[in-house]
């Protein structure tokens, strides 16, 4: 899955609102609270709630006002979220990117999978883009 927003800010801007963690909440579907474990480095753990579920994203990869990539599942299944800021005419394209890594053999499965995870997270970048254009 890749999805494209365009938003009327610079860059620096929005990685800044990107990467403020304990905000995520106010732009990303079904997060109820995040917190970091540690400063936003490759490595790094963010605790979130989701409901009644407590889980964590792993800061997998980071290219310091760029890009991050933030791993959910482990095990058998893992999610990838991609995220990739663009200059443009100062202004930000940022591109989401939602990959699934399973396990052989639950390979099948991993379709419907990314189709529902297609559906929760369209609106993601609408949603971040709102928020950005409105941050004080």
């Amino acid at each position: 899955m890749d999805i494209q927003e365009l938003i009327h800010l610079a860059p620096d801007r929005v990685w800044e609102l990107l990467t403020d963690w304990v905000a995520a909440p106010q732009w990303m579907p079904g997060v109820d609270s995040m917190e970091p474990e540690q400063l936003t480095s490759p490595g790094a753990l963010l605790d979130y709630r989701s409901g009644a579920h407590e889980r964590q994203l792993l800061i997998k990869e980071l290219s310091e006002g760029t890009a991050v990539t933030l791993s959910s599942g482990g095990g058998d299944i893992n999610v990838l979220y991609g995220y990739e800021l663009l200059a443009e005419s100062g202004q930000t394209r940022v591109r989401l990117t939602i990959s699934v890594d399973a396990a052989e053999e639950l390979r099948e499965e991993v379709g419907e999978l990314v189709a529902a995870i297609a559906d929760s997270e369209a609106a993601t970048l609408k949603s971040l883009r709102s928020y950005a254009e409105s941050a004080p």
